[in-house]
């Protein structure tokens, strides 16, 4: 899949818009029948959508804190200018190699993702939405267990130090999701809300009945790392309990969360 290289550009271009921002010719892309177009400004990503001036802005891209910032503008309605290229149906976008903004065109509009997961949707015609996390992915565990509320619990597939195990739980009827870090140090548990963790009710995962306690276990275990895991041998290293009220997970030094039907705490 071709990624275009552009951010680097982006840097030798100064702009001074207001909020509103003005009708500009530097498009990165624009989709199908003109229905949005993309490009760039210092530090900033922005998506138009002419058939009612709606528009979508990343800022801080290149920041510890992205944020997404959105308004309408008469000055975009009926925009109809040239764009170096014209992203089908299908296809996706790639703001550089690092892929820090990727946008994907659907039938339905176009979804743009900056790298930390802060994304949003703008339909064809109208609509719109900002997912605080990235869409369509779910969380992806090597299964341990659930409960009779809803909540799933895994080891977290896709950590890139598999020697520090990230303990990740969510509850499908909100979408909330919860972890707790091996090797956090004073590092409490971990909350977020994804849109797909929503009714998302994998199997696999055995049922933890109440009053009934689960651990992970490692047999090489240190203040930073714990391997050869499993659900039998070693020193637990992530202890939950359920309860009829709620579920608790904590690790060694007592850091995690507490989870029930409706509400969640992290310590």
């Amino acid at each position: 899949m071709r990624r275009v290289v552009v951010f680097a550009l982006a840097v030798v271009v100064v702009y001074a818009l207001p909020a509103s921002a003005a009708p500009r010719s530097d498009w990165w892309f624009k989709t199908p029948g003109g229905a949005a177009y993309c490009g760039s400004e210092v530090g900033r990503f922005l998506c138009v959508r002419p058939a009612d001036g709606f528009w979508f802005r990343f800022t801080n891209v290149f920041g510890t804190h992205a944020d997404v910032r959105k308004g309408r503008s008469n000055d975009f309605r009926g925009l109809r200018e040239p764009a170096p290229r014209l992203l089908g149906i299908g296809e996706v976008f790639y703001s550089s190699d690092a892929a820090v903004i990727t946008c994907r065109s659907r039938r339905t509009g176009l979804t743009c993702k900056h790298f930390e997961g802060l994304s949003f949707s703008i339909g064809r015609a109208r609509g719109h939405r900002i997912f605080y996390e990235a869409s369509g992915f779910p969380p992806n565990v090597q299964p341990l267990f659930k409960t009779s509320i809803g909540i799933h619990c895994g080891i977290d597939a896709d950590n890139l130090e598999p020697s520090q195990p990230f303990l990740t739980c969510w509850r499908s009827t909100d979408g909330v999701v919860l972890g707790i870090l091996h090797g956090g140090g004073s590092r409490r548990g971990t909350h977020s809300r994804i849109e797909k963790a929503i009714d998302f009710r994998p199997r696999g995962f055995r049922l933890l009945g109440q009053d009934r306690t689960f651990e992970w276990r490692c047999r090489n275990v240190t203040a930073l790392r714990a391997e050869r895991c499993s659900m039998r041998e070693g020193t637990a290293v992530f202890t939950c309990t359920n309860t009829h009220a709620r579920l608790t997970c904590s690790n060694r030094r007592g850091h995690g969360f507490w989870a029930s039907a409706r509400s969640f705490y992290t310590f």
